[in-house]
């Protein structure tokens, strides 16, 4: 063979190899670009798959109550009803409070539940605001009863208890008494609070105390009067008439 056959022979060789190389090396890299394709792919079913166990876990959990659910539960229509009191009047005026009585001060709620209870604007005084943010003894009007000539202080209905104001009976059957704690009277249970001094046994007045150990009872505010006022401020003498 001549040289130029030779030359040719090569040439034609050396392209063979550099093709044969070329296409492993498309190949290769083929291969790899699948291998992390595959990867991704079941990391991606492997994070899908645990939100998916954490969201069915958080759906059986119990659901935690609130303490005001727990607290604010109703009474059966029936329990501790009222003769002449519908089942709508009797959830409204009593507090909400689990197995409380006690009439709704503010918010559904006693005071004894956390009713806030809104004081006399006056200085130093501790009284309860009746009208126009003062009490009675700081010049809150007082509504009388609209009966003619009737003085006394309306109670219900814009009349006083002598001329039809009806006043809460014991719940107790039969007792003409009227409530006092509870929805009964004294007599069947209602709860009352004695003098916090050892050994006495006189209800409270003011302060946890009864007048013999400290409380300080209103005086009728007529001038030199030393009565102790009644209603409105004064004493039987100087204009209650009961």
């Amino acid at each position: 063979m001549s040289e130029e056959e030779d030359l040719a022979v090569l040439i034609y060789k050396s392209s063979k190899t550099a093709k044969a190389r070329a296409a492993a090396a498309a190949v290769k890299e083929k291969g790899q670009l699948n291998a992390s394709s595959t990867g991704r792919r079941t990391s991606t079913r492997k994070r899908s798959s645990a939100n998916q166990e954490d969201e069915e876990a958080s759906m059986d959990r119990p659901r935690k109550k609130t303490a005001v659910s727990k607290e604010r539960q109703f009474f059966p229509v029936d329990s501790q009803k009222v003769e002449g009191q519908s089942d709508s009047d009797r959830r409204k005026y009593i507090c909400t409070a689990n197995q409380c009585t006690n009439n709704v001060i503010n918010g559904g709620v006693c005071k004894r539940h956390g009713a806030k209870i809104r004081l006399c604007s006056s200085e130093g005084c501790t009284n309860q605001i009746i009208r126009g943010g003062v009490c009675r003894r700081h010049g809150a009007e007082l509504k009388l009863c609209s009966s003619e000539g009737c003085t006394n202080i309306a109670q219900k209905g814009g009349v006083c208890t002598r001329h039809g104001a009806k006043r809460r009976l014991c719940r107790s059957e039969g007792c003409p008494n009227i409530a006092q704690r509870g929805g009964v009277c004294r007599r069947h249970g209602a709860e009352t609070k004695l003098c916090s001094s050892e050994g006495c046994t006189n209800l409270v007045i003011k302060g946890g105390v009864c007048t013999r150990h400290g409380a300080k009872r209103i005086l009728c505010r007529s001038e030199g009067c030393t009565n102790i006022s009644q209603r409105g401020g004064v004493c039987k003498r100087h204009g209650v008439k009961v």
